[in-house]
């Protein structure tokens, strides 16, 4: 799954998405490669993409803001398929559905 989110203040758009323990992000109008970070990193991806200044702090703030919805989103679809395989297990006699 991939997510957009769009800085308030440049109005760049950037796709993040999750990939084993890695996040990949990219301007959402990019044709280059995306950059790969752990999720520490993962604000300061956001900023650079989104064009945001890490030495302003309200820009800082968005950064993150950004980068924590980016991860929530993804962090809820991933439980969600979860549940979703949990609940098929479930309904199924001797592991065939």
């Amino acid at each position: 799954m991939k997510v957009q989110v769009t800085s308030t203040i440049t109005a760049k758009t950037v796709v993040v998405w999750w990939d084993g323990e890695l996040f990949h992000a990219c301007p959402s109008d990019a044709v280059a490669d995306a950059q790969v970070c752990l999720g520490v990193d993962l604000f300061e991806v956001v900023a650079e993409l989104a064009g945001l200044d890490l030495e302003r702090e309200e820009q800082t703030l968005e950064a993150l803001e950004l980068a924590n919805a980016a991860r929530a989103e993804l962090l809820d679809a991933r439980n969600d398929n979860d549940r979703d395989d949990d609940f098929d297990d479930e309904l199924s006699v001797d592991g065939v559905p």
